[in-house]
């Protein structure tokens, strides 16, 4: 599965973006207009500035030659000369992008302490999933295993739809160790983040530039059979 990825600064995407009434749609700046905080809409430009530019990198014509669609409840789809899928996450100031030839999922989460942190990353993993990230993923303190965990399904939920409450607490979703071969997503930990990319095909991806190796996963719904691919 051809798929590229790009990592960004909010602030610097923004800041190279043209005026939005020169390439956004009347519903993207609708909705950009009706956003009150400075920060959300520097995410919002940036991120479908972003997605318009890897778009046309990616599979050809200019970034003018791509639409999202820009319905509030439901993420973009990408319009061009060719078919593809794209997701867009950003966390603070850092926004990330990816697009492919077939459905993804992408979240891009900041490691940090939280109150009652030890209480959500019980709430969210089982026992077995604990265990699983205490010995996949390092650092090997509480706040990384539960970035890896949460943007693991939450790049699951984005892929293959369902509720946050069913899949962050209701357990629809559970995660485990993976090689390449067997793998259906993958996470790095770059500059204080957490990036977790779920596919299909996530061993066949061709075209990820990243400075760290991925580590592997593989996301099984509730009641299908975990198969242990580490």
């Amino acid at each position: 599965m051809p798929a590229w990825l790009r990592l960004g600064c909010v602030t610097a995407l923004a800041a190279q973006a043209p005026e939005a009434q020169s390439w956004m749609s009347a519903g993207e700046r609708a909705r950009l207009a009706a956003m009150p905080a400075t920060r959300r809409r520097g995410q919002f430009v940036a991120g479908r500035w972003l997605a318009r530019t890897l778009l046309a990198q990616a599979f050809g014509g200019s970034w003018q030659d791509w639409s999202l669609t820009d319905g509030e409840d439901a993420p973009p789809q990408a319009r061009g000369p060719a078919p593809a899928s794209l997701s867009i996450s950003h966390s603070g100031d850092r926004i990330a992008c990816a697009v492919g030839t077939n459905a993804l999922g992408l979240d891009l989460e900041f490691v940090r302490p939280r109150k009652g942190l030890d209480a959500l990353y019980g709430a969210v993993t089982t026992e077995a999933e604990r265990a699983t990230l205490a010995s996949h993923v390092a650092p090997g303190d509480i706040a990384h295993r539960f970035a890896h965990a949460w943007t693991l399904k939450e790049a699951g939920l984005k892929l293959h739809g369902g509720g946050l409450f069913a899949t962050m607490l209701g357990h629809a979703l559970t995660l485990e160790a993976s090689c390449a071969q067997g793998a259906n997503a993958c996470t790095w930990l770059h500059d204080g983040h957490v990036l977790a990319l779920c596919a299909p095909d996530i061993g066949t991806l061709t075209t990820l530039v990243m400075p760290a190796a991925p580590r592997y996963w593989r996301l099984v719904p509730t009641g299908s059979t975990a198969i242990n691919h580490a």
